[in-house]
């Protein structure tokens, strides 16, 4: 029977038998995974079921991975990937016209290219088998080939071919593919909302996708940065002629945080630019997880991680030295899990504080948020000479002894009260400090009479309470600088 015989007989019969769905040794796989560094790539873990033949399977995925970071991999407990091989033609094989019959039987509805004998092309879906005769669907039309014309047949979008090591070398396998790919990557910021003395952190991971599709995937955002000695380097894999594009798929989202249970290949990671991590993010990694995240590529997404409540203590800094008094934020990290480096935006009952950026805090830590000029903090300096000695020669230079007292004042027009650190620096013998002031260090000069005191003050102001701090240090002054007594009193600041 020639191509053409038939035809018409194939076609009648193929539009009344109801076709079988294809089990076959070829299969896609689906994104169940990513984990996403903020450094720019992920890693990401697919998963597929086949029927092998003869032990092999054949897939249409090609990832575009890093070098040396892709991974196939048996789930089926006592299976291991032997082989994979890649190439432009995936033929099946077969040794006689009726061996051909028995090989395509499963195949119907895949894409394949028949050569025939008279190396004639025919590139379609297979529609139908019959007893003497092939059935493809071109485009619109029909065409029939006799088995005993076939020169060789071709998947067509089947590029990577798999041998599993299994016992049941038919058997319905679960096979894998992991892989580290650049082109995804997210940054954190946070919430910080304060509401009648409680407070809440949000933490939101906006996430760029420029690689594959996510459809109902779980991603991983992970806190910290591996080292990938290939980064922007591609597999040779990426490079097969007829390798598809990487694949699509979906996700979407619950508030959960939780470690990545898979380990990731120790020869698959590795960074060599980073992005705004602190140095303590560079060791142990740690996985937020997001389940079931949807996201075309391209697309840009603010996903919510976590909400968590969390112990806020307000207090202020004041540098008495200066004009500044700060305002700060001290958060506990109660939670199991880290805080990421990243910009934090303060809201109080609704009015914007400010926004800072917070360090890498571990599990039962505490990060430190310094806002702006502390408002409702009144504050006011004053130094003048107390006494001063007789006049000695240190060196070749007149040396007077003058004695400090100075009195620092604050007045808090909060309605809480008002933890505030002081700290000054004292250029000579510190004699008293009140309110139990501590030189927290001093430095010795060459040639310098006087040592350099950094001194520190702890205290609370009540609501509407003013607090007055008092010192005394002797210093040693030039004659010259020292002048006629007394040396220039009232040095005055106020801050409201």
């Amino acid at each position: 029977m020639s191509i053409s015989t038939g035809l018409f007989a194939a076609l009648y019969a193929a539009s009344f038998v109801p076709q079988a769905s294809p089990k076959n040794m070829t299969f896609s796989t689906t994104l169940k995974s990513v984990a996403v560094f903020r450094d720019g790539f992920g890693y990401y873990i697919r998963e597929g079921k086949v029927k092998l033949e003869d032990g092999w399977a054949t897939t249409d995925f090609v990832p575009a991975a890093v070098k040396g970071t892709v991974w196939f991999y048996s789930l089926d407990s006592g299976d291991k990937i032997d082989t994979i091989v890649m190439g432009k033609e995936n033929k099946i094989s077969f040794s006689s016209p009726t061996d051909i019959k028995a090989k395509l039987k499963d195949k119907l509805g895949l894409h394949l290219v028949v050569v025939t004998k008279g190396n004639q092309r025919f590139d379609g879906e297979l529609s139908k088998i019959l007893d003497d005769m092939v059935l493809l669907k071109v485009g619109d039309a029909f065409t029939a080939i006799p088995y005993e014309q076939i020169q060789a047949v071709e998947f067509v979008g089947y590029p990577v071919r798999i041998k599993v090591a299994t016992k049941d070398v038919n058997k319905i396998a679960n096979i894998g593919v992991a892989y580290l790919r650049e082109g995804i990557r997210w940054e954190p910021s946070y919430i910080l909302d304060l509401h009648k003395g409680k407070a809440s952190l949000s933490l939101r991971a906006t996430m760029q996708n420029t690689t594959e599709k996510l459809d109902k995937t779980d991603v991983f955002f992970v806190v910290g940065s591996p080292f990938v000695a290939n980064r922007g380097i591609e597999d040779i894999m990426a490079h097969v002629p007829g390798a598809s594009p990487a694949m699509a798929t979906k996700l979407e989202g619950t508030k959960v945080a939780e470690r990545e249970t898979r380990p990731v290949d120790p020869d698959a990671v590795a960074p060599t630019t980073s992005a705004a991590l602190s140095r303590d993010e560079s060791g142990e990694l740690f996985y937020y997880k997001k389940q079931g995240l949807s996201l075309d590529t391209s697309d840009v997404a603010m996903v919510s991680i976590f909400d968590v409540p969390i112990e806020v203590s307000p207090r202020f800094e004041w540098n008495a030295d200066g004009e500044e008094v700060s305002y700060l934020l001290s958060l506990f990290n109660k939670s199991d899990q880290p805080l990421t480096t990243g910009p934090v935006f303060v809201l109080e009952d609704g009015r914007a504080l400010g926004q800072e950026n917070v360090r890498y805090t571990a599990a039962g830590g505490t990060a430190e948020v310094r806002l702006s000029q502390g408002i409702g903090l009144k504050v006011e300096k004053r130094e003048a000479e107390d006494k001063r000695g007789a006049p000695s020669k240190i060196g070749k230079t007149d040396f007077v002894p003058v004695t400090l007292k100075g009195t620092l004042t604050l007045t808090n027009f909060r309605t809480t009260k008002a933890e505030v650190t002081i700290s000054k620096t004292m250029r000579g013998k510190v004699v008293v400090l009140s309110d139990a002031g501590l030189v927290k260090q001093t430095q010795i000069l060459s040639g310098e009479p006087n040592p350099i005191n950094d001194v520190v003050w702890k205290i609370q102001v009540a609501p509407g309470a003013t607090k007055k701090i008092t010192y005394t240090y002797e210093t040693y002054m030039t004659a010259e600088k020292a002048g006629s007594p007394p040396v220039p009193s009232g040095v005055g600041d106020d801050r409201g």
